[in-house]
């Protein structure tokens, strides 16, 4: 068990990356990283926004999200990965293109040690774009 200093949550793994502070927008967010993962950050950002023009950006879950017809994906940093959240129905679609990537449950870990996968990326987006337009339209 270890709590953290800073804000007194405990967590079972020791120096477990986490946010201790609420964020209000993923300006915010990215900020409270090293350089080094903001500018990971910044580019999965620019990769979901050119993706998805039209979509809204928002914190939730203490996360940044973008939101088309609901919520298209989130991402959040982890000590050697970000978090790209999905959803459940897209792993299972992109299963065969996520080859080499640690996944489940509706997330793709995305290692800070490799390069952001561009196209894998977009093409997830815009899966997820038709999806939930199909959902509303439903």
């Amino acid at each position: 068990m270890w709590t953290c200093p800073i804000c007194g949550r405990d967590f079972k793994r020791r120096n477990q990356s986490h946010s201790c502070k609420t964020v209000y927008s993923i300006d915010e967010y990215i900020a409270q990283f090293p350089e080094t993962e903001q500018t990971h950050l910044q580019e999965l950002r620019t990769i979901i926004r050119e993706a998805a023009p039209e979509a809204t950006e928002k914190i939730s879950w203490n996360m940044p999200t973008f939101v088309q017809n609901g919520n298209l994906v989130h991402f959040a940093m982890h000590q050697n990965h970000i978090g790209f959240h999905v959803g459940a129905p897209t792993v299972t679609a992109f299963e065969e293109k996520l080859a080499g990537f640690h996944y489940a449950k509706g997330t793709i870990h995305l290692p800070h040690a490799q390069p952001l996968p561009n196209d894998l990326i977009q093409a997830i987006v815009q899966f997820n774009i038709e999806r939930k337009t199909n959902q509303k339209n439903k």
